[in-house]
């Protein structure tokens, strides 16, 4: 009798994922978004945490690229407010930096043995990334209001760096 080991299914730190991705979604804000986000990438179906992690954080990124470019469609809309051109100012700066915090945060994840320390490191790069939305919105408080596609955007941002949050949460060093 002869038998065939796949060597994709002999990795270690594997783990049937779905299982894990729901663990992960249950835990969010948007458990829906996160749901579609992760499973709709084919990476996500093979992924221990880790990659669900790089995954997560890829998403996260390129919606915040997105949101960028949206800022700056508004910024040009915008000829006649000076106090909208602030708002967006300060928005296209946070996200600049949220950009900035989510690689950092990926970075640490390319780490083969992650220490406490970097797991903590990679929490307070989550976590700042996730702010920037927050700070954009508030840059809108009084007239002129965000605009509702700038909200938007913010909050499906948040609800991305969400998931990020919930695996840095998850995170163990060794």
């Amino acid at each position: 009798m002869v038998s065939f080991i796949s060597l994709s299914d002999a990795r270690p730190n594997r783990k049937a994922t779905t299982p894990l991705i729901n663990q992960i979604c249950s835990q969010t804000r948007n458990p829906s978004l996160c749901l579609q986000v992760l499973k709709s990438n084919t990476r996500s179906a093979r992924a221990d945490l880790r990659g669900l992690g790089k995954i997560s954080i890829n998403i996260a990124r390129k919606n915040a690229k997105h949101t960028s470019k949206l800022i700056a469609s508004l910024m040009k809309e915008a000829t006649n407010s000076s106090s909208l051109k602030g708002g967006y100012d300060v928005c296209a700066e946070l996200y600049g930096g949220a950009i900035d915090d989510l690689n950092k945060a990926g970075q640490i994840l390319n780490k083969k043995v992650l220490s406490a320390s970097d797991i903590s490191t990679f929490r307070s790069e989550a976590s700042a990334a996730s702010d920037g939305p927050v700070t954009c919105e508030d840059s809108f408080e009084g007239p002129p209001n965000e605009p509702s596609k700038l909200k938007e955007a913010d909050k499906k941002f948040k609800d991305l760096c969400d998931i990020v949050l919930v695996i840095g949460a998850s995170l163990k060093s060794g």
